[in-house]
């Protein structure tokens, strides 16, 4: 903040929390706001003083890191899914906990932080995950894995509803794009007939909770 204050400019650090890091490399880019061209490297110490404010240590935390217990709980669900295990319980238990830390970190602000000078004027932008960033993390993988495993497409199902529930409508996108591959994914699959209209119910009661009504019923 003190660097783009008194350089009148806007710094972006575009790494976020938990990214791996390589000596040497930029982590960021400085803009002059006077002259709206990219500040030159080594101008005045600023690329020095910007990185001295920035901590970096040899391991992701779960303390600054928002996506690293989620993606620890995805490296269960695909080690279970994996054809030497072949566990799809722990698999959807893992989604459970995943639907939970979802659940929870999708009613914070999330996205880029914005850091404002005395004046309100931004200054700095750090890059923080978004929802869709976060929903990827969960779900993709064991959405691959575990595509011919008609348990999993259930809880990812479960999991979108359950995110679904009380998001507001600029939270949808993410949502209903997930909904989309999870129902192509479905399609692709050589199931049962009982089984794929419990599935097409079941993502059917996503389109519900993004409605924001919760039916009950059999599969709800």
């Amino acid at each position: 903040m003190e660097v783009a204050v008194e350089a009148d400019g806007l710094v972006l650090i575009d790494r976020s929390p938990g990214g791996s890091l390589i000596a040497g490399t930029p982590i960021g880019t400085a803009w002059s706001r006077a002259e709206e061209t990219v500040l030159p490297r080594h101008q005045e110490g600023a690329d020095r003083r910007s990185s001295e404010a920035v901590q970096t240590g040899p391991e992701r935390t779960d303390l600054q890191d928002t996506a690293f217990g989620l993606r620890q709980l995805t490296d269960i669900a695909a080690k279970a899914l994996s054809p030497g295990i072949n566990d799809p319980t722990t698999a959807v238990h893992a989604l459970s906990h995943s639907s939970a830390l979802l659940c929870e970190l999708a009613r914070h602000d999330l996205g880029p932080r914005l850091l404002r000078d005395d004046h309100r004027q931004v200054r700095v932008v750090l890059r923080r995950p978004h929802l869709q960033d976060l929903l990827d993390l969960a779900v993709n993988r064991p959405l691959r894995y575990g595509a011919a495993e008609p348990a999993v497409l259930a809880r990812i199902a479960m999991l979108l509803r359950e995110l679904a529930w009380g998001r507001a409508p600029d939270q949808h996108p993410p949502l209903t794009a997930a909904l989309a591959r999870l129902r192509s994914t479905i399609d692709a699959q050589d199931l049962h007939a009982t089984e794929r209209l419990r599935l097409t119910e079941l993502t059917r009661l996503v389109d519900e909770a993004l409605a924001g009504r919760w039916p009950h019923g059999r599969s709800g």
